[in-house]
This record gives structure tokens, sequence and C-alpha cells, in this order.
């Protein structure tokens, strides 16, 4: 069974979160370069302090750019919990990464191939991802109801990111000019900051609505040539009780008498159904590429058309296990609304 729970979801700005983090990466991304350039000039310990250094400016950025944006979609998100959770693992992150190179002696410039500076960065960004992903999603938790799939927003994101900044990172020689290397450095964080964004801005509204496998679903079914998930899911749209928003996502149908007939699965556990009345109540139904208006009821056992509708969607989808008092939705396409 495919199907959401419904929450209030509120607006995602996902071109302002793309550009958030454009713009935090573009000026992380300068401070660390000009940071190299100073450790280029110590050894030891000094060294590494400066690189790692550079790296919290590139942390303090992107925590500050991230928890603006989400605070708009979170409103009680803890900022400061945020912030210190990116800061903490991009100073580790830089810390690991940069050890190797910065307190080895007598290394010499001689750069690794390019491909293998790619894999290992992808290498480095999955771990990476994984744990800033585990760390901020700890902060979103009590402000999101789905602080979880931020670890997987992160940890989608990360690989090709990292893989950007070290390409851009191993650009510069020792022949180049500081400005050069520093403008080079803000190109570099603009253009990782910005595929960063375009893959993390996808699940910023999933923390607290549908999933995005949901939201891909609906656009397929959206499309002009629906795929052949038609056969099996329909988008619904309602209007919640209290919020009195409107919600859409997928889910499973059968085609019964008097209508297409609906079973949530685990339905204590959802809340979707709840919003439809046991009279015709208002809904919408994405069905073919187009969605249309239609009316919903909500039956239970004992009423009329329950049987029928229930023998038809357990003939439809026979492995499905009805709970006990199992609820069923009724639509019907393009009839008459009962309640507004």
């Amino acid at each position: 069974m495919l199907e959401t729970d419904v929450r209030p979801d509120r607006a995602t700005p996902y071109r302002l979160w793309i550009a958030a983090c454009a713009a935090a990466e573009a000026l992380g991304m300068t401070a660390a370069a000009a940071a190299a350039m100073v450790a280029d000039t110590m050894t030891g310990p000094a060294a590494l302090s400066v690189v790692v250094a550079g790296g919290l400016v590139e942390g303090t950025a992107l925590g500050t750019a991230q928890v603006t944006v989400l605070a708009r979609v979170a409103p009680a998100l803890s900022r400061a919990r945020y912030l210190v959770a990116t800061i903490v693992v991009a100073g580790l992150g830089w810390a690991a990464a940069s050890a190797p190179a910065v307190l080895r002696e007598g290394g010499g410039d001689e750069q690794p191939p390019l491909l293998l500076v790619i894999v290992a960065a992808g290498a480095l960004g999955a771990v990476l991802g994984l744990v800033l992903g585990l760390a901020q999603a700890y902060a979103l938790r009590g402000a999101v109801r789905h602080p979880r799939r931020w670890v997987v927003a992160n940890t989608a994101a990360w690989p090709a990111t990292m893989a950007l900044i070290f390409v851009g990172a191993t650009m510069p020689d020792a022949g180049w000019a500081a400005a050069s290397v520093l403008v080079t450095g803000a190109l570099t964080g603009a253009v990782a900051g910005t595929a960063l964004g375009l893959v993390t801005g996808l699940f910023v509204p999933t923390l607290s609505g549908v999933s995005a496998s949901s939201r891909a679903v609906l656009a397929l079914l959206s499309s002009s040539r629906p795929p052949g998930l038609q056969r099996a899911l329909i988008g619904l749209g309602l209007r919640g009780r209290s919020s009195g928003r409107w919600y859409r996502f997928p889910v499973q149908y059968a085609v019964a008498p008097g209508g297409l007939a609906l079973l949530p699965g685990r339905p204590s556990r959802k809340t979707w159904w709840r919003n439809i009345d046991p009279v015709a109540t208002r809904v919408e139904v994405l069905r073919e590429g187009v969605w249309a208006p239609a009316s919903a009821r909500r039956l239970g056992p004992g009423d009329l058309e329950y049987d029928a509708a229930l023998a038809a969607y357990l003939h439809r989808w026979p492995d499905t296990a009805p709970a006990a008092d199992q609820p069923l939705v009724l639509v019907q396409l393009g009839a008459a609304w009962g309640n507004p």
C-alpha cells in the first residue's frame, strides 16, 4: 500500500534553499581556500589547525544559511542546535580529510589521478553525508514529523557535492596567484552548493509532509502520458478537517460497484481517511493525468455498500490483510459534493 499521512505541509522555498546552499558554500570554500594558502606556509598541527578553521567557517556558513530557510518550514526548530551540529561535523570532516596531506612530511606536490580524487571524494562524501544527516536529523527532532528523511537527503547529496569540492580544490597549483585561488574556491563552492541544494531541497517538504517517493509518483501520474502506475494508483486530494488546507498523495484503488474503493492500510496509524465523512465529501482525483473533482464517502462494516466495495478491493489486491473494523473510502468521479 503506497500512501501517505496527511499533515500540514508548509510551502517549501526550493529556489531560496538552493540559493542559500550555493551562497554558503561559495563563502565557505573561499575561506577554505584562503586557509589552505596560509597553511602552505606552516607545518604540522599548526597548519592543520588553520585548515580546520577554514572548514569551520564553511560549516558555520552552511548551517546558518540552511537553518534560516528551514525555520520557515519548521518554526519550532532550535537554530542553535542545528547550527552546532553542522559546525561540529564540518570541523571533524575537514580534520579527517586534511590531516593525512597536511601532516605528511616530504610528500611533494604531486597530485593523484583525477579519477582517484573523484572516487575518494565520493566515498568521503557518503560518510560525511551520513554523519551530517544523523547530526542534523537529531537537531530536527520535535520540529518536523520525519527527521530521519534528512539522513537520506544528505547521504544522497554529499557524494557528488564532495566530488565537486575536491576537483575544484585540486585545480590550483603553486604558480597560481592568490586572487585566482580565491575565485576558484568561490566558484567551486557555488557549484557544489548548488548541487547540494538541488538534491537536499527535494527532501525539505518531506520532513513534515508526504515522502519524496510519493511526490515522484504524483509527478508521474500527472504527466501527459501516465505510466502503467495509473492501473494501480490514483492521486487523491482532500481538505484537512482541522487545518482547512488541501493535501495530495497517491493511493491504491480498485474499481468497485458505485465508484473506486480505497482501503487505508494500517488505519490506526493513518489520518487521511478521517477527513472524509460518511456523507459525500469534496475531494479531487488524479487519474489519466488530470486532476478532476469527485466526492468520497467513508464506509464501515454495516454500511450497505461496504461488503461489495471490500470484496472488489480484495479481488484486485488479494494479498491485502484488512484490519478489524477496516474503514473503506468509496470515491465517485464527478459526483456532486455533499460538503463544501
